[in-house]
């Protein structure tokens, strides 16, 4: 093994010149220290990646560190790829490549390599556990998931996982679908059972093999004598320690990332690992890179003074290399409607790369139902049709079926106490035994006044549903029948009111494009089926994007929607550890999407400066950046 030279200044300044790099101070003192640990805190669009492959072409052209010893490590399997083609293409193809690799794809190697040394079969990988789960939960409740209840699951083992949760921890764990402790036992112990192992247990399995196999572990540290952690803020409590495992002992390494930019929570991402750098490393140092190469003066300077809200630090200040550049501005419409089709006029006029960020995936249906609608051309990243296997999609088309067939008696079970009608469990089953038109059957029972009175109403309102437009059935639905009073009730008992309220104004949104009904859930099908396939019209066109997917883009202009108070942030800080935890992702979600602009950022919101309406309350951090 080659021992590394000694990083002098005069051969990075030669190197420099020989691969006409252009790098500033900051960037020179990253790329110079070749030894010990160094977290590298990166504010956004500073070059991180062009550090990360400037230090690993460094470390192999000047100081002949050979590219096996050299180990570097991502979030993600793109990320990894990026910064081999990025390598490639300034440093040149010799043949000797360092490996670029994902944490995951790391620890797979660790696993099967101990197969080798022991001479026996690990678990099998499973690679994907939807079906071990939804098998385990069918067990467990005699039926299958929903698509929504399936989400929430599998988020919520990977977040258990990666963050190393002791049982006690994992028992706190609330979750709607199912009890959550109970499930983890029982799925754990089925794939014991089974012998296989999930994506997020590779991690687990690996850092257990380390431990347990000295020569194995040795054997890793002294082939990779340098390692590299890109987007060092995404790592999970157990990356962490695999990370610190490999590191004892060997010459450099270097962790890259901004605890500022931390927005993976949900994942398991522990930005505390960061904040605890100079403990879990006495020796080590810590560098900053400042300056933003990205955005324009006023952009930075907005950022860098909301960023204080984050609490749990480094102190640092992000600086811009650009000029001053335009405002940041706030756009008040007077509808939800009219702020897509406020999109729709700026990708019209646009020239340069726009971008629209929101908070929730599904806000961005009704927009790729305008522009179909439109034929204009658009991107959507990372889209999944979570939202049309909602409860509340599967209420509405009970309604619809008993409006049009009000003998159904099976879908007028799935709606009578969705309603305003107080009708029992006993009065319902003494209407099993008739026939013909369920209301007009009810009837003709002998029912107290009120309940005749309440069925009476309901037969009205479902008799005018089938005059009715779309948005204006939808709304007859909610508050003539009285769903809402029961979506109310829903909320009360621990239902998201921010989440079932998205959905209600989605809802109407695209309902209000339609005729009637049947037209409605007609459309609602296409789009399901247009996100399936990608969601994606050919040629160029703005983007449409999640802020948690923009992350590690840019665009010259951004329009940020869902930006009020109990969407973003989604919560009030509070005084609870947990939610305090919570409500500081939300300012660094903000802040992430914010640093994505390069010239031009409008924050689009309905209502005026002095009149919102309910629900769309201005946020509080659209006021903090604009100094309000």
């Amino acid at each position: 093994m080659a021992q590394t030279k000694r990083a002098g200044k005069k051969s990075l300044e030669a190197f420099i010149k020989r691969y006409n790099l252009r790098l500033n101070t900051q960037q020179k003192d990253a790329v110079r220290r070749t030894s010990g640990e160094t977290l590298l805190l990166a504010v956004p669009g500073s070059g991180k990646t062009t550090v990360i492959i400037a230090r690993t072409a460094y470390l192999i052209k000047e100081m002949d560190v050979d590219p096996s010893n050299i180990l570097t490590m991502t979030f993600s399997r793109a990320s990894a790829n990026d910064l081999l083609e990025r390598y490639l293409e300034v440093y040149g193809d010799d043949g000797r490549r360092p490996r670029f690799s994902t944490i995951h794809s790391f620890a797979l190697s660790v696993i099967k390599n101990c197969e080798r040394m022991l001479g026996k079969p690990a678990f099998e990988v499973l690679p994907n556990n939807q079906a071990l789960v939804s098998d385990v939960y069918k067990e467990m409740k005699g039926q299958r998931p929903s698509e929504t209840d399936l989400a929430e699951i599998l988020a919520l083992l990977t977040y258990a996982k990666n963050l190393a949760l002791p049982e006690e921890e994992i028992a706190k764990i609330e979750c709607e679908a199912i009890d959550f402790k109970k499930f983890f036992r029982k799925y754990e112990a089925v794939k014991k059972k089974k012998r296989v192992m999930d994506f997020d247990d590779l991690l687990i399995y690996a850092l257990r093999l380390l431990k347990k196999f000295p020569p194995l572990l040795e054997r890793y540290r002294k082939q990779y004598r340098h390692i590299h952690v890109d987007e060092a803020q995404d790592t999970s409590k157990i990356q962490f320690e695999i990370i610190k495992l490999l590191a004892k002992g060997c010459e450099s390494l270097f962790m890259v990332g901004d605890e500022d930019q931390s927005i993976y929570g949900f994942r398991g991402a522990y930005p505390e690992g960061l904040l605890s750098f100079k403990e879990d490393y006495p020796g080590g140092e810590v560098l900053l890179m400042e300056t933003n190469f990205r955005s324009t003066g006023e952009l930075v300077r907005r950022a860098d003074q909301f960023i204080r809200l984050n609490e749990g630090r480094y102190e640092k200040h992000i600086k811009s290399f650009r000029e001053q550049g335009l405002r940041p501005v706030q756009e008040y419409v007077k509808d939800q409607e009219e702020a897509y089709r406020y999109i729709l006029e700026a990708a019209r006029r646009e020239s340069g790369e726009l971008a629209v960020l929101y908070r929730n995936n599904e806000s961005v249906l009704p927009l790729i139902d305008l522009f179909e609608r439109e034929g204009m051309p658009y991107r959507v990243k990372e889209h999944n049709p979570l939202f049309f296997s909602n409860f509340i999609i599967k209420d509405l088309h009970a309604f619809l079926r008993f409006s049009k067939d009000p003998e159904d008696f099976d879908a007028f079970q799935e709606i009578c106490f969705k309603t305003s009608a107080r009708i029992s469990r006993d009065n319902l089953n003494r209407l099993a035994r008739t026939k013909g038109h369920v209301l007009n059957a009810f009837l003709s029972l002998s029912l107290p006044e009120w309940l005749e009175a309440d069925i009476k109403n309901m037969k009205d309102a479902f008799d005018r549903l089938q005059g009715l437009g779309a948005k204006e059935a939808v709304d007859q639905i909610l508050y003539e029948i009285g769903y809402m009073d029961y979506l109310e009730y829903r909320m009360e008992n621990g239902l998201s009111r921010t989440a079932v309220m998205q959905k209600i104004n989605i809802l109407r949104s695209l309902a209000g494009r339609e005729k009637n009904l049947e037209s409605f859930f007609s459309r609602l099908d296409t789009l399901k089926e247009i996100v399936k396939e990608g969601g994606e019209k050919e040629g160029a066109g703005p983007l449409f994007t999640t802020i948690h997917s923009s992350k590690g883009l840019e665009f010259d202009k951004v329009i940020m929607l869902d930006c009020y108070e109990e969407v973003l942030p989604a919560l009030e800080p509070g005084e609870d550890p947990d939610e305090k935890r919570l409500y500081l992702e939300e300012v660094r979600l903000f802040y992430v999407g914010v640093t994505r602009a390069k010239s031009d950022l409008v924050f689009l919101s309905v209502g005026s400066k002095t009149r919102q309406p309910r629900g769309k309350e201005d946020s509080r951090f659209i006021k903090a950046y604009l100094g309000k």
